[in-house]
């Protein structure tokens, strides 16, 4: 008996709360973190001179950064204005704290093992503000956490979810508008209008900028191609609920926009793992809908229509593009096509070593063995006797014609050293420094460096290439997880401990020697490796805890209200960003949204299951 007052009186607290709703006002830093926050694109200036950074960033101390920093800032800012708000709020008993502990637990444990891991991070500045291009550090991972307790917290009726709906909507139209121009080859950042609008005042660039991801391809404002993908399998689910409860032609008309805007980001932004993202949710969708597909058949025939419309549209536009990245994903048909490089005459780099003042390159196909003596270039064979060599038109040296080689070797005239290039390989570059018959491998960042084998997931060998280059970044990742399973590497330093000296490693998989590899395209083992192993099995733990209880509250739920199509949205969003996770990183550019809308399909699930009980 006990039990049934204190189960009625939680009713009448929800019940009092959902009537006495508060001012809009008071959602403002969390709706504008919803639809505003993504869309920010300004220019940073960063000087990384002395830091840790520069070590294992591209050479460059200066830079503009345009689409990370500001975002990272203005995500703190209105996340720590929103907690303000809702502790004011909560004394006055306007809003409530709901005792959710099953999700507010792994929750606080995860923001735990994040600050722990900026306390025993390799670099905590990197830790507390995030890498370079990143800026995903320990303030910004806290605040993902503030987000998703706030919403949770904050809204308490259908008014409220309404209000981040139309921030939704309105980020929608503005992204989709963005990315139509950049598809056409008008991408607004790159005229003289859009320069004055993201280049601070004071800096001058010569020539103006030039945001060259190429026509037929959007990235709107959210820094990468792949990140619209992520971006857009979120808002999917969104705008069908938009389209879906809109009661007025003035809304139908928005809505039918927002959506034909959606369809077209998603598929203008030829990410892979965005068409995964959406091709699983809209599986699961199915599944969920199964018994309103047909009672809503006009509904789903339009949305249909208009997806394959635009499909063909873009299909035709970009001269085919579109059929050829789909064909890119059969799984089955890229591996097979990476064995047969393998077996080929495919140029793969074998080793590389520096004995004294000998340089001994080994290759599937050649060997190539270089001696500096005297501040004089020498081709020896195996046994260190002279080879005879030719100069080229250019002025760079090679082994003489009788000789087969692909290798040149060019001089630098800006430093003292040399590149060796093969034009057997787009990627076969190597650059030496020479200083007193001492020879260095340089690196990025200009690091002097003495070639070494790095660590790597021996099951993903000869895989290397698969999923652009994905299978060579993943193979570098997997050996480090056992390196820090409690504490993590700390907030962003996953630039600082991936084996960026593995020059052969990059080459062989089509990368450039010098390319920086800051995140691991896979939101997993970027969480496991900043903050640890613990901290993604917390994480994971949440997630399995959201999804279960929303399958099992929406598999027989009658959707006759915006709450229940709006819940069942959120966890479609979910589902589909987790599953597009797996070939994505976590980015300040996207995640917000996330979390916002984790927060929503939570609080919404709670205010559902409490009226169903009310109802029993």
């Amino acid at each position: 008996m006990k039990k049934s007052k204190e189960t009625t009186r939680k009713r009448i607290i929800n019940i009092d709360y959902e009537k006495n709703k508060i001012s809009w006002i008071y959602y403002m830093p969390l709706l504008l973190i919803a639809g505003f926050v993504p869309l920010i694109v300004y220019g940073k200036y960063v000087d990384l001179t002395g830091t840790t950074q520069a070590l294992y960033w591209t050479g460059q101390n200066e830079l503009l950064d345009f689409f990370s920093y500001w975002k990272s800032r203005w995500l703190i800012f209105l996340t720590a204005t929103a907690l303000i708000i809702y502790i004011f709020l909560y004394i006055s008993k306007k809003l409530p704290f709901k005792k959710e502990y099953k999700y507010y637990i792994p929750l606080g444990i995860y923001a735990f093992f994040v600050i722990l891991s900026t306390i025993f991070a390799i670099d905590v500045p990197t830790a507390l503000n995030g890498f370079v291009d990143m800026y995903q550090g320990m303030w910004v991972l806290l605040s993902y956490v503030t987000i998703t307790f706030l919403v949770i917290n904050f809204v308490n009726s259908e008014r409220d979810v309404k209000l981040f709906l139309y921030a939704f909507v309105f980020l929608i139209i503005v992204e989709g508008l963005i990315g139509v121009g950049q598809y056409f080859g008008f991408d607004i950042f790159n005229t003289k209008f859009g320069n004055s609008l993201i280049i601070p005042s004071g800096v001058q660039i010569d020539g103006g900028l030039d945001f060259n991801f190429g026509k037929h391809t959007i990235y709107g404002t959210l820094f990468n191609t792949n990140y619209v993908g992520s971006f857009a399998v979120l808002m999917m689910p969104m705008v069908v609920v938009f389209l879906i409860s809109a009661k007025t032609t003035k809304k139908r008309v928005i809505a039918g926009i927002a959506l034909v805007l959606c369809l077209f980001t998603w598929i203008g932004c030829n990410s892979r793992a965005g068409y995964i993202g959406v091709a699983f949710t809209l599986l699961v969708a199915l599944v969920m809908l199964r018994r309103y597909v047909l009672k809503y058949w006009k509904i789903t025939i339009t949305i249909l229509l208009i997806g394959i419309l635009v499909a063909v549209g873009f299909n035709y536009v970009s001269d085919g593009m579109l059929v050829s990245r789909l064909s890119s994903m059969n799984m089955f048909k890229a591996i097979a096509n990476i064995k047969e490089q393998n077996n080929s005459n495919v140029l793969k780099f074998e080793s590389l070593d520096i004995i004294n003042n000998t340089i001994r390159i080994k290759t599937n196909l050649e060997e190539l063995n270089i001696k500096i003596e005297d501040g004089k270039i020498y081709f020896v064979d195996g046994m260190n006797n002279e080879l005879p060599m030719q100069t080229t038109e250019k002025g760079n040296f090679r082994l003489d014609d009788s000789i087969k080689s692909s290798f040149v070797v060019e001089i630098e005239s800006n430093y003292s050293g040399f590149t060796v290039k093969s034009w057997k390989s787009s990627y076969g570059e190597l650059r030496f420094y020479v200083a007193n018959n001492e020879i260095k491998l340089i690196t990025n960042g200009g690091r002097l460096i003495t070639p070494k084998e790095a660590r790597h997931s021996k099951r993903l060998d000869g895989y290397e290439k698969i999923a652009s280059s994905r299978g060579y970044i993943w193979s570098r990742t997997l050996p480090l997880l056992n390196d820090y399973v409690y504490f993590g590497t700390g907030a962003d330093n996953y630039s600082i401990v991936f084996p960026q000296d593995d020059i052969l490693g990059k080459i062989n998989a089509n990368m450039y020697y010098y390319t920086v590899v800051d995140k691991p395209h896979n939101m997993y083992l970027q969480i496991a490796v900043n903050t640890g192993l613990v901290s993604l099995f917390v994480l994971l733990v949440f997630w399995i805890i959201y999804i279960f209880n929303s399958i099992k509250l929406y598999w027989k739920l009658e959707l006759n209200s915006l709450d229940k199509l709006f819940g069942l949205a959120c966890l479609l969003s979910v589902i589909g960003y987790l599953i597009a996770g797996i070939f994505n990183d976590h980015i300040v550019s996207v995640s917000p949204i996330f979390w916002v809308i984790l927060g929503l399909g939570i609080n919404i699930n709670i205010r559902i299951k409490n009226k169903e009980e009310k109802n029993v």
